[in-house]
């Protein structure tokens, strides 16, 4: 399963979550307002180890959110579902790519909700400025 939403928040409150450290994204208010849209799009649990994050300048190569492929350790076993919403709108933040070939540019990615079920292929690529609000729900 795959789904995109574009626009589910604002550029204002995509500066102000790209501003937080990697693990203060519990405290912030649009985290609310990202799973509700979420919680209307697919069964979800938020409770431990499900969690959300700000992710900044990093790259994934091919993987499947539950941690069972190319190099993983299955570390993720009980994800199922894993979203993103890309906070920076520069060429420099990447793309979202599906191992079908669908990628998602800055352009339509920024401020937008992807979602995928955990068993979905996929990468993100970078040069440096990606920075993404991610959640993994069990």
């Amino acid at each position: 399963m795959r789904l995109f939403l574009p626009n589910i928040i604002t550029p204002e409150e995509a500066d102000a979550l790209a501003s937080f450290q990697p693990d203060e994204v519990e405290e912030h208010a649009v985290l609310k307002k990202i799973r509700s849209v979420i919680d209307s799009h697919i069964p979800t649990d938020w409770s431990s180890p499900s969690y959300s994050r700000v992710e900044k300048a990093k790259s994934h190569d091919w993987h499947v959110d539950t941690g069972g492929a190319e190099g993983s350790k299955g570390h993720m076993s009980w994800c199922s579902y894993g979203c993103s919403v890309l906070l920076t709108n520069t060429k420099d933040a990447g793309y979202l790519e599906y191992r079908d070939g669908k990628k998602l540019l800055p352009k339509e990615h920024y401020c937008g909700l992807a979602i995928h079920s955990s068993d979905v292929e996929h990468r993100a690529a970078q040069d440096g400025g990606r920075i993404t609000f991610i959640s993994f729900t069990k």
